[in-house]
């Protein structure tokens, strides 16, 4: 079960804890240092004062608090120079705060002591908060000298943190990724190894080249009074330069294609000497509108001062390098960066960034979430022990209810109100009786006798809860509350609930229960009792209920009953009937399904409203709501006459509903006042409802909501990180942010750190990773290049471990409900996979009844099909032609000329792939029977498709033959092209590795709709009140100057378009539309802005009009995109583990072998005489010089300094540097030369080559650097042409000397080798991503290939280099959506309006293209990825018990055998003193325990008390590392043979 992190009984603050039972009454604080200062004992006077301040956490909270308010009222546009009053009372609160922490400090160390274990620097938090005050001290200090260093200000900025200390389980979570931190270096520094190679790389190559711009000649004179730019500049402001390529590069663009200049609409065709020509008729000329083209005297390309981007963006040096590899590894921009360097050096860099991306993103980034969340899992254990154990030692103070896990917070809740309220009126009646017997008899002898009363019906109360398990984690139960102890209570009760003439309901119980499971639950699920299906049988279907008369829904209903006569008897049985009628109404299913259809159609009339609807429709609309409040109103008031009050309140979905009900009537009622359409957004919720009618959803909801405490902590946690990034951002960035306008005037950008508001929703922004480019380069270019280390520790910190942890927190939600479902899901599992195999092969190929009736069962050319499909041959010929046909597929493109040769050969090849394909069919069919029989062709799934597939393409043919003569069924034959392209997919069934993934993917899917479900309710529910927030408000006006106008008169008046964004919310498929969008994170920030500025239907928008939107829209992207799409990881990565549980016997088998096989290897070599021992005396020296630690050391360090100088090269440097570097590069060189001589000599050749693989990859540097060398030196002295790319690349491949890193970095070494474990999988997974991207970029091609970039239709995300022309530039487009860069721009393109007279425009697009982007944005971006850190998961996991079983062997191999070369130890079963064997572990050989001689024991072994006192005993045996402790005496060398020693007494 899991962990709650708030469980655990709270931490007095450092430490402070009850005193145990027979503690020292002079220590009563035993965490504590007993003395502190010398001379302080816990109970002195002034440091037990201090004690008893510290423990008490609140003022602390208090003053954090104030802290956190005084720090966010900071302004930055006014505070500058601190005039204003606001300002210097904020200065006033600040010294206060400052004092009061300084005492703190102070308070705590008079308390805890200074230095020590348990002392106050002992604790990471306190250096924490030691350094904060020590920060402020230095501020103050320079303050009294006038010298102002803002950036011991902005230390303040860290006070907040001192909150996760006051705050237990969010102190937890911190201490969770500060656990992750040793594996996460390792990660780390494998981004340091990738950035490093990457950022050399890209200097080398790229150094300078986006600095290119086409100049005008060296010559050119203008007469006259034109002004022209030094260089072409495609826009008024330097954002989107023109980068040229150089004569000597082969780059995409040259200054030959610049476009002509346009003025007014249109081109402009006159030379400058033409103006001359024309000279006096100036005016003439621009009346005619002619005017010169001054774009074609740009013709000279040269590199220019600036780069692109405010300068942001070159690979000048490995600074800049580094952040151009960062933003391209954030997958934020990174597509217009690759443009650029190939637009100036050569079109295959493309390489470059796709492999960074494949490397960095997909495999480094997802590499930090596989580490931490396994790590997590293991710390969630650890924790989870700890806390346990803590239950014991607490638990003379505690009751046994805490040893249960905690179960429902509301039932908890619930059960303790009711106890306090029976309690009140017990009490309440025994003042009254006791009152009234006081009246009635004075005297002695009367008071006992009424007395009993109250006391005798207590076990009647009692009984309903005491059948209960005691509620946990409640102190209700606990013995001092009650007047009654707990014991007597349980047989009394018992006793009552087994009597049934105790109950008169007891027989309509009896008679009506069987019916109850089979009945769908109302809900009614008291998830104390935890039952999930059925009514949870009322709990547990108790008489204790019953017992309780029927009377729960009014407790004073007793006293009545008993003081009434009888005809109130009668009435109480007539009510009785009637509830219990009530009750199975409640419970039947038709009741459930009238309600279930009642909230559907509901949901429907709510998602039926739209922009301009009719005034009919909204009339129905406000008839349907009060139908469907009254219904759900009657619905409660069943509901609460069938189970009384209490029974109704104790499950919360009742609840839920009522509160639904209590809002929709009071919207109803005030609908009549006018306003309160805020309200209206309750009725949303209704759509909740329908999870209590779907268990599968249920338990998905479940895990949601058991996750939902670490949630809530991992959300204050993100706040805090958020609140100080904003206060820190805005110290920095404040005020400095701001725009040119067209007119002149300077604005702020809307991306901003002037006001903590919207400081926090940049970084939040940030954080989402859209557009942070953007902020970014505003940032270096308004401060200073250092700038980006303020965004590259935000996206690092929140990004990569912040919300990795919240994915973990989900993954392991499921992995623990996993754990506990699978043991009931297992029959069913291997069902699900036959239906996808090809049905159960019986060995060879039997022979089927029935093959068609035209063949006989023995029929010669049935036998014939049979030999032929049986042929090991077979499926590789078929598979052949299907690669040939994917390459026709990719070949087609809608530009094809009717007649040309390409035309004719693409249409005759289909023909021919047709009749393959059908003649392929047509033996399976004859072979194997279409229907009848066990494995006939029908019987597959995999063959279902093959046949569809062949069925398409005869249609296709004939259609197309048909219309050849007229173009009518153009649209059939579209649809027919288009599913031709689906032909790829014949080839997963023929790919075993490839199969298993697809089944593991298919068999995943039933979860994954869960998931689905969950979210579809999400985006109804926001996709509705997106609708009643924005329709019609998404228009805006679109002209020259626009800042007149109000409304749609005046733009219609002024001759401007009236149009609407391509993203809005006037109907609830727009809607949907728009918050796929935003939950894909790409774009969010401009519908964002659209939503603020929304003022009114018909109103030209307002720039942040209304910011309280900003409420929607990041509260959809909290709780759908963070949370909700995180779960399909949580979902994949389990259903994953499942599908490969088959295959774990097989994996753990392998793995034994190999390492046995290992351990016999190692074992014969310790036995052989090593290779060395013939050496003579220097070789044995150099043999011993190479194996020393030293020498690795020694090259580590050599290697280091040379990354280091190889990254010191960058654009422009001085001619010293470069001699400097080049004799550096000599001296590692020879370095290197060196040891591989060295080592050559130690090893000889053979040896060198065979055992050691890093050998080869010395040897390869050495050689590339000596070549590298060489040719440098001949091109100097000019003594061969030699072409300078090759130097360059010979320059590059120096990187190569990084990886000889590897060989020593070991942690590391074991993160490469997961990944490398993984490739397998992970290559089978890279095809599916092949096949998926080829299907989908022939589609493209298909439908989007005549899509062309316009001054009419001007394009968002499509541009000159992502196209669908063909089929190549589709498929680098769609790696570019798959990586989220920008793709809604590109599908906005595609929503085109069609014109008239365009035939090749799909009228349909409209529809198609959000299909199209929408399925292929799902499945790469969130399934396929999942996929992956699945994968990844697995391997890690798996590597993790390899190198523990590696570390084991090597204890055991250095137990068992000394290593002296040249003797032979005895195998441990001949040892003396009777070793007798001992089961191992499971699955592996019987390890042998022998007795070993044990002194007294020094360092007790892992985890086990020392024994004192000698004698033989067993040696230790921890799933087979030998834990015992070596004799003092005998040195490593000699095999160890105890004596046998005479068993002492104490043995």
């Amino acid at each position: 079960p899991l962990l709650r992190i708030s469980t655990r009984p709270p931490p007095s603050p450092p430490g402070l804890e009850e005193p145990l039972d027979g503690a020292d009454p002079e220590v009563p604080h035993p965490d504590l240092a007993p003395v502190a200062f010398f001379c302080l004992r816990q109970t002195t006077s002034p440091r037990n004062w201090c004690i008893k301040m510290v423990c008490n956490p609140y003022p602390f909270m208090l003053v954090i608090l104030l802290n956190c308010v005084t720090l966010g009222m900071y302004q930055p546009c006014d505070d500058m120079d601190c005039l204003s009053d606001r300002c210097k009372i904020l200065q006033v609160f600040d010294d206060f705060i400052f004092v009061f922490f300084a005492m703190e400090m102070v308070l705590k160390m008079v308390a805890l002591g200074i230095f020590g274990k348990k002392c106050y620097l002992g604790d990471t938090w306190n250096r924490l908060d030691f350094f904060i005050v020590m920060a402020g001290m230095v501020e103050y200090s320079l303050d009294l000298q006038n010298i102002n260093l803002s950036a011991i200000r902005t230390v303040r900025v860290l006070r907040p943190l001192k909150a996760i200390n006051r705050v237990p389980s969010m102190r937890i979570l911190v201490n969770l990724l500060l656990d992750t931190l040793p594996m996460l270096g390792n990660v780390l520094l494998l981004c340091f190894f990738v950035f490093f190679i990457f950022g050399i790389i890209g200097v080398q190559l790229w150094a300078g080249l986006l600095r290119n711009r086409c100049f005008l000649e060296e010559n050119f004179t203008i007469q006259g009074d034109v002004a022209l730019p030094p260089y072409y500049q495609p826009e008024e402001d330097d954002e989107m330069p023109f980068i040229c390529s150089l004569s000597g590069d082969n780059g995409i663009m040259g200054c030959h294609e610049i476009p002509p200049l346009k003025e007014q609409g249109r081109e402009c065709c006159l030379s400058k000497d033409d103006v001359y020509d024309f000279g006096a008729g100036r005016q003439d000329l621009n009346a005619s509108g002619l005017c010169v083209n001054w774009n074609r005297y740009y013709n000279v390309c040269r590199t220019g001062s600036a780069n692109p981007h405010k300068g942001a963006i070159n690979f000048d040096n490995i600074g800049y390098a580094w952040i151009v590899i960062f933003q391209v590894i954030t997958l934020e921009g990174w597509v217009e960066i690759m443009y650029y360097v190939m637009d100036a050096h050569s079109f295959y860099n493309f390489i470059y960034f796709i492999l960074l991306i494949i490397v960095g993103s997909f495999f480094m980034i997802n590499l930090c979430l596989v580490v931490i969340a396994t790590q997590f899992s293991e710390t969630k254990q650890r924790e989870h022990r700890l806390m346990l154990e803590q239950r014991q030692r607490y638990l003379s103070s505690s009751t046994v209810a805490s040893y249960a896990e905690p179960g429902d917070c509301y039932e908890e809740i619930f059960q303790y109100v009711c106890h306090i309220l029976r309690k009140a009126r017990r009490r309440a009646l025994g003042l009254y009786q006791a009152l009234q017997s006081r009246r009635r008899a004075p005297g002695p002898g009367a008071s006992p006798s009424a007395k009993p009363g109250p006391r005798a019906k207590e076990p009647r109360h009692y009984s309903k809860w005491s059948r209960l398990p005691p509620p946990p984690g409640c102190p209700a139960q606990a013995s001092p509350l009650d007047p009654m102890p707990h014991t007597p209570v349980q047989p009394i009760s018992a006793m009552l609930a087994s009597d049934p003439a105790s109950c008169p309901r007891c027989q309509h119980e009896g008679s009506r229960r069987p019916s109850g499971p089979g009945s769908t639950d109302s809900g009614q699920e008291g998830s104390g009792s935890g039952g999930s299906g059925g009514d949870s049988e009322e709990v547990d279907g108790d008489g204790a209920r019953s017992s309780e008369d029927g009377t729960s829904s009014g407790l004073e209903k007793e006293d009545e009953e008993e003081q009434a006569d009888g005809a109130a008897r009668l009435c109480g049985d007539v009510w009785r009937e009637t509830r219990a009628k009530l009750r199975g109404i409640v419970d039947s299913k038709y009741f459930n399904r009238g309600i279930m259809m009642a909230i559907l159609v509901n949901t429907v009339s709510m998602g039926i409203e739209h922009h301009e609807q009719p005034e009919e429709l909204t009339n129905i609309l406000e008839i349907c709501n009060v139908v469907f409040t009254s219904m759900f109103a009657l619905e409660m008031l069943l509901k609460l006459a069938a189970f009384g009050l209490f029974d109704y309140l104790r499950n919360p979905y009742n609840i839920f509903d009522s509160i639904i009900v209590i809002i929709s009537i009071w919207e109803i009622v005030g609908q009549a006042d006018g306003g309160l359409s805020v309200l209206r957004t309750f009725r949303l919720l209704r759509v909740l409802k329908l999870v209590r009618f779907m268990p599968a959803l249920r338990r998905q909801l479940v895990v949601l909501m058991k996750t939902m405490d670490n949630v809530a902590t991992f959300c204050m946690l993100l706040m805090l990180f958020i609140f100080i990034f904003s206060i820190l951002g805005m110290h920095i960035f404040g005020c400095k942010f701001s725009l040119r306008t067209d007119t002149g005037d300077t604005v702020p950008d809307r991306k901003n750190f002037d006001s903590l508001l919207w400081a926090i929703v940049t970084v939040f922004q940030i954080l989402t990773q859209e557009d942070w480019n953007v902020v970014l380069y505003n940032g270096m270019a308004s401060t200073s290049p250092w700038a980006s280390l303020y965004f590259v520790a935000l996206m690092t910190f929140g990004n990569y471990v912040l919300f990795n942890l919240l994915v973990a927190i989900l993954v392991e939600g499921f992995q623990a409900e996993v754990s506990a479902a699978l043991a009931e899901e297992a029959p069913a599992w291997g069902l699900d996979q036959a239906g996808w195999g090809r049905g159960p092969d019986g060995g060879g190929l039997q022979v089927r009844h029935l093959a068609g009736n035209t063949f006989r069962r023995r029929g010669l050319f049935r036998v014939l099909c049979q030999t032929i499909i049986a042929h090991k041959l077979f499926d590789y010929v078929v598979l052949a032609f299907i690669f040939l046909n994917c390459i026709t597929i990719a070949l087609e493109r809608p530009q094809i000329e009717a007649g040309s040769t390409e035309r004719i050969f693409l249409t005759v090849s289909n023909y021919i792939f047709t009749a393959i394909f059908v003649g392929e069919m047509t033996l399976k069919v004859v072979s194997l029977g279409l229907y009848f029989g066990e494995q006939a062709y029908l019987r597959s799934s995999w063959n279902v498709l093959d046949g569809f597939l062949v069925f398409v393409s005869i249609i296709d043919i004939v259609v197309s033959v048909a219309s050849a003569g007229g173009a009518k069924i153009l649209g059939v034959l579209r649809v027919l092209r288009l599913l031709r392209t689906l032909r790829p997919l014949r080839v997963i069934s023929r790919a075993p590795g490839l199969k298993l993934v697809v089944e593991t993917l298919i068999s995943s899917l039933k979860p994954i709709g869960n998931i689905v479900l969950i979210c579809c309710a999400f985006f109804i529910i926001f996709g509705i009140l997106g609708v009643q927030l924005f329709k019609g408000k998404f228009y805006h006006c679109l002209g020259v100057d626009t800042r007149n106008i109000t409304n749609r008169s005046d733009c219609v008046a002024a001759n401007y378009r009236w149009v609407h964004h391509k993203y809005n919310f006037d109907n609830l498929g727009q809607a949907l539309m728009s918050l796929f969008v935003l939950a894909s994170k790409d774009g969010w920030v401009n519908i964002m802005y659209n939503g603020l500025d929304a003022v009114a239907v018909d109103q030209q928008p307002v720039p942040n009009h209304n910011p309280w939107m900003l409420l929607y829209f990041i509260s959809f992207l909290l709780i759908v995109s963070f949370f909700v799409l995180n779960m399909f990881v949580g979902v994949v990565v389990e259903n994953f583990h499942k599908c490969r549980q088959h295959q774990e016997a097989e994996e753990a088998r392998r793995r034994e072998e190999k390492r046995l096989r290992r351990l016999e290897k190692k074992r014969r070599k310790a036995q052989r005489l090593p290779y060395y021992a013939t050496y003579c005396p220097t070789r044995l020296l150099i043999h011993s010089m190479c194996t020393s630690h030293y020498l690795d050391i020694f090259i580590t360090f050599i290697i280091c300094l040379n990354v280091v100088t190889m990254s010191l090269e960058h654009y422009n440097q001085p001619t010293s540097l470069e001699t400097a570097l080049k004799y550096c590069n000599y001296m590692f060189t020879t370095v290197f030369v060196l040891e591989a001589v060295l080592k050559l000599v130690a090893f000889g050749l053979r040896r060198f080559f065979k055992d050691r693989r890093w050998n080869q990859l010395d040897l390869a540097i050495v050689l590339l650097s000596v070549m590298g060398i060489t040719l440098e030196e001949i091109e100097i002295n000019a003594a061969l042409p030699i072409n300078p790319t090759i130097i360059r690349i010979m320059r590059v491949l120096r990187i190569a000397r990084v990886l000889k890193l590897l060989k020593m970095a070991t942690g590391m070494r074991a993160l490469l080798d997961t990944v490398v474990q993984a490739l397998p999988q992970v290559g089978n997974l890279g095809l599916l991503f092949m096949l998926l991207f080829f299907i989908y970029a022939a589609l493209g091609v298909e439908l989007f290939g005549k899509l062309v970039c316009n001054d009419e239709n001007p394009c968002e995300g499509m541009s000159r280099h992502a196209t669908f022309e063909n089929f190549g530039m589709a498929f680098l487009t769609l790696f570019q959506v798959s990586t989220g860069d920008n793709w809604n721009g590109i599908m906005k393109d595609t929503l085109r309006d069609c014109t008239h007279d365009e035939r090749s425009c799909l009228s349909s697009l409209q529809f198609v293209s959000p299909l199209y982007f929408v399925s292929f944005v799902l499945t790469a971006q969130f399934v396929l990825i999942n996929v992956v850190v699945a994968v990844l998961m697995k391997h890690l996991d798996d590597s993790n018990k390899e190198a523990q079983e590696d570390a084991e062997m090597d204890a055991e191999l250095g137990a068992r055998d000394g290593p002296r070369p040249g003797s032979s130890p005895r195998p441990a079963h001949q040892l003396p003193g009777g070793a007798w064997p001992r089961p191992g572990r499971a699955g592996r050989p019987q390890a042998e325990t022998s007795v070993v001689w044990a002194p007294a024991c020094s360092a007790p072994p892992k985890g086990r008390p020392c024994d004192e006192g000698v004698g033989p005993r067993p040696r230790a045996q921890r799933t087979g590392r030998a834990a015992e402790p070596r004799p003092p005496h005998s040195p490593r060398t000699r095999p160890i043979i105890p004596p046998v020693p005479t068993p002492s007494p104490s043995a």
